[in-house]
């Protein structure tokens, strides 16, 4: 072992706890990269397994091929293994798949693994289900090699006078095992590379800093070894055998954590969304081989540049260690604002980061890049919500069923407690009115609510505070009519019990009816089933649309209901209904339960949340990390500094006004880079939700980055009063006298 390798491995023993931060920031970037892979091929295999189980593990299947000619397929190039099975008979479920090359569902056929002597005869017949061997594509073929191999097989029967077999293809299975055409290919390889840099170039950013700090610890160390003839390639090794040392050591630590955090997303995957087919945690060999090989690129790189300044230091600079000082005296004026304020020891503190800007610039990225990626991927995550509160709104219940009559409500009522539920119908009337004739008990109750006592068979109520959508997404409420309680009205609406279609020599006055009204009550109150107010709505029971000449179908109606606990029952009650009504004929009803659709809309955004905070939380741990190092190693650099300014004279209150000015500019420089990048970022993903055809406002994402404000300045409060506690408890005396940190 050379002298070099030795004094870097003490170096690293020595800086114990630089060295662990720096392994836990390489540890955490692996993580996050073997999440990024191990995901998508836990899905793609997921999906590739659902495919095995419903239709089988092949990729041909050739039907009608008698006992004594299986052999040619068997023998045929290509094929990796075969099974069997005997002629099935569709029936009136699956008809369809007799003049369609679909492959046939696993529940149609037996398999059978083997054939005897006794049934390769020609009187019998099987299918024969053919796997082939990969790559399913290969560059130069214009086709696909299960085209190549399948048409094999084809000639070969067909000249052992087998002409009427049946050939279909799994191309689903085809997909997942690897025929993909080169550009879906080239997509899915671009995105799965912009996913993969994205997290070494985080990664690269946020270490490098580390090394970088060792490099300046060590600047005296290396310039001793130039002058008694150590060169510069020699310099550089022995800063990138510590980046490869402490590579080796976080890899493996990644790997592992990578694996418990995808296991536990997967996981908490399948709890959310409860579907059928269970996710399944399926790494491929390559997929770790690429994460060992960019987390050993991610070191590498992150310790080239401090490599490369390293090894251009001639040896009077290296021992004097003033390469990192190097700015003209013009640039290290102070604000007099910050001066007043702060005293000596802010002026102290701002020429210090003025002096060293290449020390903190990492660290300032690092923020940057932690407080961009929470602000704009928040906002997806907040969009999201919104989304789901424009699909689902409020509509003062949370079950529906289309399509009802009186009887149907009725029977429903008797069997389940539907809380407070209304059945309505509704059409539209002359002026643009909408009319919604409300069930007779809902509509009284609705009444008495805004203070109306009397003939309900009479009454009627209009909304027209009219809910109107900009085209920015905001919201406005205003009245589109000017009328006043006790008004009458002569509406004309459409008889909907007339068969247009059928009817000959129709008159007008046969299709649209005189409606007459007088309104009892305007407000701006919204009775169940009603979400927004598009239209002016008038609201009138039942009774009174019997009384006069408002003609609806009995079956137009929508029922409105609040089932609570009892919504599955009522659901499984409905099917049973709809089956009756299969048999004896009748309008089908349509049952939804939106409750249980907002509950798996709300699970679906739960889950993007935790990938994409999951994301941003790796991504700030290895910026914490890096902060961590920078600043307590910065720290532990000017402890001779400290130690000389409280030597001739520098009070506590000066020293820690000086502390906190340099956590005070560290707070305002990142969050002034790291917060405008956010919002660009948020409004990005917003831009294109648009582009997707989801109509939104764009708001800003205030509550990140009043959380990005808080977090930054209390890590930073926090990390430097820590530094700045560990050196205070240094003898004065002893810190100055130290040649090296």
């Amino acid at each position: 072992m050379s002298v070099l390798s030795k004094l870097t491995r003490a170096n690293i023993k020595r800086n114990k706890k630089r060295s662990i931060v720096t392994m836990l920031g390489v540890a955490l970037s692996v993580a996050l990269l073997f999440t990024v892979i191990a995901i998508p091929t836990s899905f793609w295999e997921t999906l590739k397994q659902f495919q095995i189980s419903q239709y089988g593990n092949f990729h041909q299947s050739f039907e009608h091929i008698p006992g004594d000619k299986v052999n040619i397929i068997e023998q045929a190039k290509g094929v990796e293994s075969v099974y069997y099975a005997s002629p099935v008979t569709y029936g009136e479920k699956y008809a369809y798949l007799e003049e369609s090359a679909s492959p046939i569902p696993i529940d149609l056929y037996e398999k059978i693994d083997s054939l005897s002597e006794a049934d390769r005869v020609a009187d019998k017949e099987y299918i024969v289900f053919v796997r082939y061997v990969g790559p399913l594509r290969k560059a130069g073929y214009a086709k696909p090699m299960h085209e190549r191999y399948g048409n094999d097989i084809g000639y070969a029967l067909e000249d052992a006078g087998v002409e009427e077999y049946y050939v279909r293809t799994n191309d689903a299975l085809l997909m997942f095992d690897g025929n993909i055409d080169y550009n879906t290919s080239t997509v899915f390889a671009c995105l799965a590379a912009f996913g993969i840099g994205l997290v070494a170039i985080a990664g690269i950013f946020t270490i490098r800093n580390s090394f970088n700090i060792s490099t300046t610890e060590r600047t005296r160390e290396f310039g001793m070894l130039s002058s008694v003839g150590a060169t510069p390639r020699q310099i550089r090794h022995s800063v990138v055998l510590e980046a490869l040392i402490i590579g080796a050591c976080a890899i493996p630590v990644g790997l592992a954590l990578g694996a418990v955090a995808t296991y536990v997303l997967l996981n908490i995957t399948n709890h959310l969304l409860d579907a059928a087919t269970t996710m399944i945690f399926f790494v491929p060999w390559w997929a770790i081989a690429i994460d060992i090989v960019m987390g050993f690129v991610i070191v590498w790189l992150a310790s080239a540049s401090a490599a490369i300044r390293a090894g251009r230091l001639t040896p009077i600079d290296a021992i004097r260690s003033t390469q990192d000082v190097n700015i003209k005296s013009k640039k290290l004026k102070t604000n007099k604002l910050i001066q007043g304020y702060f005293g000596i020891g802010g002026m102290i503190a701002d020429k210090n980061l003025k002096r060293s800007r290449q020390k903190y610039r990492t660290t300032i990225i690092s923020i940057v890049v932690s407080v961009a990626v929470f602000v704009g991927l928040s906002s997806f995550v907040i969009d999201g919500k919104r989304i789901v509160e424009s699909v689902y709104p409020d509509y003062g219940a949370n079950y529906f069923i289309g399509g009802v009559t009186n009887e149907d409500v009725q029977e429903l009522e008797s069997k389940f407690d539907l809380g407070e539920h209304v059945r309505y119908q509704e059409t539209m009337a002359g002026n643009g009115i909408n009319v919604k004739v409300l069930s007779k008990d809902y509509f009284e109750k609705f009444a008495r609510s805004l203070g109306i006592l009397g003939d309900y068979e009479h009454v009627a109520i209009l909304n027209d505070y009219v809910e109107e959508i900009h085209s920015n997404g905001s919201r406005s409420i205003e009245r589109a009519m000017k009328n006043k309680e006790g008004d009458e009205w002569h509406l004309k609406v459409v008889d909907t019990t007339v068969d247009y279609e059928n009817a000959e020599d129709i008159e007008v006055d046969d299709a649209v009816r005189t409606f007459d009204v007088t309104i009892t009550k305007i407000t701006d109150k919204k009775p169940i089933g009603t979400a927004m107010i598009m239209y002016p709505s008038l609201y009138i029971s039942e009774e009174h649309a019997n009384c006069g000449s408002l003609i609806l179908y009995d079956d137009s109606s929508t029922l409105y209901a609040n089932p609570g606990d009892q919504a599955k029952e009522l659901t499984e009650y409905v099917k049973k209904m709809n089956e009756q009504r299969e048999e004896t004929g009748g309008i089908m009803l349509s049952p939804y339960d939106m409750e249980e659709g907002r509950k798996g809309m709300d699970n679906v955004i739960l889950l993007l949340a935790i990938f994409m905070y999951g994301f941003i939380a790796v991504i700030a741990l290895i910026g914490v990390t890096n902060i961590f190092n920078t600043i307590t190693t910065n720290i532990q650099l000017r402890a001779k500094e400290f130690a000389m300014l409280k030597s001739v004279g520098m009070t506590d209150d000066e020293f820690n006004r000086m502390i906190r000015l340099e956590s005070v500019l560290y707070t305002v420089r990142a969050l002034l880079i790291g917060l405008p990048i956010g919002i660009l970022i948020s409004y990005g993903t917003h831009y294109l939700l648009g582009e997707g055809g989801i109509s939104l406002s764009y708001e800003l994402p205030l509550i990140p980055i009043l959380i990005s404000i808080a977090v930054v300045t209390l890590l930073i409060t926090v990390i430097m009063r820590y530094s700045v506690r560990q050196v205070s408890r240094q003898n004065i005396i002893e810190t100055i006298r130290q040649d090296t940190v």
